[in-house]
């Protein structure tokens, strides 16, 4: 008899560990059970069914909190949340506790630029972007920006065209391909379009008179173009960052007026652009 319960005691032990489930707990505090199967770089595979040929699912890693395995082993993916549950020391009644919510990033940032550089000139701007889904892999991205002129001097016998005062609007779509994080990269299209003023001066030397004669011209400039754009954003804090931009693009118009009058049509020229800007995140 003893060896009869004995035979079925293991064997409904075996039972119960072979259908044992891992938990996957969400930072949101939801939780998925199944079998994972596998643990990537940035995604984690997992079945809700213990057949063999069932379907897999993926999940990303920064949305998960902790995986609890069949086998009693927890891995976690938030070592401060980790940390304070070692501390607390209410690992064993953490599954049935309140949720407490892990820090996450605000969706709207307000960025000033102190420096900006543009083919155009030197400036500077303030922006506004808008983070677009739930996952943080896109955001719209309103910037404004002005660029002042380098010099209004003109050395004798030259002309000048690099004397540019200029607005732009230049809104972005951003594409984040790894989410949101303390160190986010993100790249997209930058679709620009300038007004401003365009300084010339002419210096005509008469070798009768041996006399320069000077003659200025300040003309409307209108540009557009696009702009592909890398961006780097650091986190400093929860609502403090930094963050740095460049990128190159062609440039479709670039057209000066005086006098009613088209001075001057480019054709497809490339435009070049460097940002760093200060931001608050809410």
């Amino acid at each position: 008899m003893g060896r009869i319960l004995t035979l079925t005691f293991l064997l409904s032990l075996l039972f119960v560990t072979a259908r044992a489930q891992d938990v996957l707990v969400r930072k949101n505090g939801s939780t998925i059970e199944g079998k994972v199967t596998e643990v990537g770089i940035d995604k984690v595979l997992y079945k809700i069914s213990q057949e063999a040929n069932a379907a897999n699912f993926v999940i990303r890693k920064n949305e998960l909190l902790r995986i609890e395995f069949g086998n009693g082993q927890t891995i976690w993916f938030d070592k401060r949340r980790e940390r304070s549950n070692e501390r607390i020391g209410e690992r064993g009644h953490e599954r049935n506790a309140p949720m407490v919510q892990d820090e996450e990033l605000g969706k709207n940032k307000f960025d000033i630029s102190p420096f900006k550089a543009l083919d155009s000139g030197p400036g500077f701007g303030i922006s506004y972007e808008r983070i677009l889904d739930k996952n943080g892999n896109f955001g719209l991205l309103l910037p404004l920006t002005v660029t002042v002129a380098d010099s209004y001097y003109f050395p004798i016998g030259s002309e000048s065209t690099d004397n540019d005062e200029m607005y732009y609007f230049s809104p972005t779509l951003k594409i984040y391909p790894f989410g949101q994080k303390r160190v986010t990269y993100a790249v997209g299209p930058t679709l620009y379009a300038g007004v401003g003023k365009h300084w010339y001066q002419y210096t005509d030397y008469n070798p009768t008179t041996q006399v320069y004669t000077s003659r200025d011209e300040e003309r409307e400039r209108f540009r557009m173009g696009m702009i592909v754009n890398n961006f780097v954003n650091f986190q400093i804090t929860k609502h403090f960052q930094i963050g740095l931009n460049a990128g190159v693009g062609p440039r479709y118009i670039d057209r000066d007026k005086f006098d009613s009058k088209v001075y001057r049509t480019r054709g497809m020229e490339i435009t070049g652009e460097f940002n760093f800007n200060l931001g608050f995140r809410f």
